[in-house]
């Protein structure tokens, strides 16, 4: 598969609000894709090290958000839009 073809998805039963089942989507990953980032332990969370897969993105309602943990410092916000720009190919990871 490759950045910009259109593919047929069966996307499962997810959340209300979310597309579900059998629905047309477009590849919008990098050919090289690294898209992580990592989110330090923290006093106020997570309680561990942890990585976030920006490769993964995708849209929830707000219903579905309960608890907020905390802001993300400069450097994980950094790090976060550098994979995130990686997962949709607007930046090509580094070897």
């Amino acid at each position: 598969m490759k950045r910009g073809e259109l593919w047929w998805a069966d996307l499962g039963n997810v959340r209300p609000l979310e597309q579900t089942g059998k629905r047309s989507v477009v590849v919008c990953q990098s050919a090289h894709l690294a898209g992580t980032a990592v989110i330090e332990q923290s006093e106020s969370g997570p309680q561990e090290t942890s990585v976030a897969l920006a490769f993964q993105l995708r849209a929830v309602p707000k219903a579905c958000l309960t608890e907020r943990i905390r802001a993300l410092t400069e450097s994980e916000r950094a790090e976060l839009e550098l994979a995130t720009d990686e997962a949709l190919g607007r930046a090509e990871p580094e070897e």
